[in-house]
């Protein structure tokens, strides 16, 4: 969870002002970077025996370890760690996957280090709202957004905000033509790296009833406007229409809180737009990022921030990735495949042309909705879900549709041998069309064995903490 910088007191009076943000970075696809986050959720065992989250004392005590071991972490909403890796060149993923598997693993040996376990999910089975705002970090922004949530929005909104955990991964962009190619293939895929990715218990919330759809995937669906896949791209014409149409939206977009002109949080009674705060001669540039954090898609353009957190361009993150060493193994390797690797992205985008899923057919938009409603909302069939329309007009299948991509996937990792051994894991499922929480659905009994395997469960990484000394972490680029 990354604060919005407060003190930005430029006026943004239009449109006009902003779409200059959003430009890209000019360099050659090849030039590109591309960056990786993932958020660990942190329990142990409670006085009664059972699992319960760790406390924000718990948490902040951990963090400060990771700082004196050399880490830039940063603390999530609740209960939880964030691991950001520096940015690399789309050249040099094999780098970019080292750096994240000796930093995955000193995080875990620090969890353990400090007596708590880390889990390989994105959801507690046991943790409930009540339970996790208890547990919430001490940081202005997420208070803003509990009290803003609290007041204004369905309650789906807290969930993925309190509850919930992922895996990111970001990618700069070269031009507007360049980021709406990758929103485009981005989006027709967000069905199966929801499905592929999906590793979630099968109880959540503290509930006995049994999971059948995709957590994070159906909350983010009930966002509306503000999450999901935007209408901002599906009535886009090409990149610069995406681009204003976006600004448009953040100028629209209701703001849960805003900051006054010393820096310091105002909930209004209401909700208020950042068009509605020139009235009040606070539409600076702090409030503008503030009011484009409060939106939620699925891929979310978001600011690249210098060492001082001041943002100095735009990028892409990719966000449908549960949390977990799967996302965290696999999921630069996956991205940097289908979007950024030349070859296996042209080979992607034909793929989805088979299935009705490409911009050049008529009714893709619709396809693409509802591929994503598909794989969220799987009623215990997991992949077995429809997933467009083939050439002959019959449905599509996820199922079928991840066989494929397992095919193109595994030619990836042959050219790239370095890192075969992280990706093979997914194609693995692809190939199989068995996710992790279909498995974990299959293994659970009840609600009481998923919490008794959390306790059971190992922190998995015999590594001892270290000191952090690879790579100055940064964000300005990824």
């Amino acid at each position: 969870m990354t604060d919005v910088s407060n003190d930005n007191t430029t006026l943004i009076t239009s449109i006009e002002e902003v779409i200059p943000f959003y430009k890209g970075n000019g360099f050659p696809l090849d030039k590109q970077y591309i960056g990786f986050e993932t958020e660990i959720g942190v329990y142990k065992k409670g006085p009664d025996g059972k699992p319960i989250g760790a406390s924000t004392q718990d948490t902040t005590e951990l963090l400060q370890y990771l700082k004196d071991l050399g880490h830039d972490a940063q603390l999530e909403m609740a209960s939880a760690v964030e691991y950001a890796s520096p940015p690399f060149r789309v050249t040099e993923v094999q780098q970019l996957v080292k750096e994240i598997k000796k930093s995955w693993d000193d995080y875990h040996a620090a969890i353990a280090a400090k007596g708590f376990k880390a889990n390989d999910a994105s959801f507690f089975p046991f943790a409930t709202l009540k339970s996790a705002e208890g547990n919430l970090v001490d940081r202005d922004r997420a208070r803003g957004l509990v009290k803003g949530m609290k007041l204004h929005k369905a309650i789906e909104f807290l969930k993925v905000t309190l509850l919930a955990s992922s895996t990111q991964v970001s990618l700069s962009y070269k031009d507007p033509a360049d980021l709406y190619d990758l929103l485009i293939t981005g989006y027709a895929l967000q069905g199966p790296i929801f499905a592929l990715f999906a590793n979630y218990p099968p109880f959540i919330e503290g509930s006995d009833k049994r999971v059948d759809y995709n957590p994070r995937a159906a909350f983010y669906e009930a966002f509306g406007d503000q999450g999901s896949i935007p209408k901002t791209l599906l009535e886009a014409k090409d990149g610069d229409d995406f681009i204003r149409r976006h600004v448009q939206q953040v100028f629209e977009n209701p703001l849960l809180y805003y900051y006054d002109s010393k820096g310091s949080i105002v909930w209004p009674e209401k909700p208020v737009t950042f068009r509605q705060l020139k009235d009040l001669g606070l539409n600076t540039r702090s409030n503008y990022d503030l009011s484009e954090s409060f939106l939620y898609p699925d891929i979310k353009v978001c600011n690249i921030r210098d060492e001082e957190g001041h943002p100095v361009g735009k990028r892409i993150e990719i966000r449908g990735l549960d949390a977990g060493e799967l996302g965290v193994q696999a999921g630069a390797p996956f991205i940097h495949a289908v979007l950024r690797d030349p070859e296996t992205h042209l080979q992607v985008k034909a793929l989805l042309a088979e299935y009705g899923l490409t911009p050049d057919q008529e009714g893709w938009q619709e396809r693409i909705v509802a591929a994503r409603h598909n794989a969220s909302y799987h009623g215990g069939k997991y992949l077995d879900v429809t997933f467009g329309i083939r050439a002959n007009g019959k449905p599509g299948n996820l199922r079928d549709f991840s066989r494929d991509l397992a095919d193109i996937l595994q030619l990836y990792a042959q050219r790239n041998p370095a890192i075969q051994k992280e990706l093979q894991p997914l194609i693995d499922i692809a190939k199989s069309g068995l996710s992790q929480a279909e498995l974990k659905s299959r293994q659970t009994i009840d609600y009481a064995d998923a919490n008794r395997r959390l306790l059971e469960t190992t922190n998995g990484h015999k590594r001892t903490a270290k000191t952090y000394r690879s790579y100055a972490p940064h964000r300005k680029a990824g």
